[in-house]
Formats: C-alpha cells, structure tokens, sequence
C-alpha cells in the first residue's frame, strides 16, 4: 500500500474497507467491483486515463491493519 492511498483513504474514514485502484499495482489479473462511476458521482468525465505506473512515485508502507 502507497502513502498516498493511506493519506487518501484515512481522509475519507474508509481505511481497511476499500482500495484506490490508482494506487494498484496490476501485475496479475484481478477482479475488481467498481464503486464510484460517473453517473453516480455527477462528475463531467471519467478522468484522464490512467498512467503505466503508480503516480505520484510510490512511498510503500505496510498495509494498516
């Protein structure tokens, strides 16, 4: 787990429920369940798509327990 996924997730009392799949490193398949989507946020667009590594440059620290 990245600093900034820690940062982030503490901010929004959701630590230990969820994780940012910005800040997931995908080297193997994965199943994931998609919990914030455009039409259910109300945002304009999905964001620019996502970098080929983990930006800002990862600070890994052991996964809170």
């Amino acid at each position: 787990m990245t600093e900034a996924e820690v940062e982030v997730l503490e901010s929004r009392d959701l630590l230990g429920q969820v994780r940012l799949s910005c800040q997931a490193l995908c080297d193997h398949d994965m199943k994931v369940r998609v919990l914030m989507t455009v039409s259910s946020t109300g945002l304009d667009g999905p964001g620019p798509k996502p970098e080929s590594h983990i930006t800002p440059e990862p600070e890994w620290v052991d996964k809170p327990s």
